[in-house]
């Protein structure tokens, strides 16, 4: 399909981390570089709901 394998759904009830282990911070705009995710993002991804983790994967696509 062309997506990330970092972004696909693992199976019908969990979302993946779009997490690739290699964090790097942009101050400026104030995501990681290499997951797109906010600090907070990241903080309450294991503690975010399934529906909130697809909002947060489809806005990482958007933006490309």
């Amino acid at each position: 399909m062309g997506e990330s394998k970092h972004l696909r759904i693992r199976n019908s009830f969990e979302i993946k981390s779009p997490c690739v282990k290699q964090c790097d911070f942009n101050q400026e705009l104030e995501i990681c570089n290499s997951c797109k995710r906010t600090i907070q993002e990241i903080i309450d991804w294991s503690q975010m709901s399934e529906s909130k983790k697809q909002s947060v994967v489809k806005r990482i696509r958007d933006i490309g």
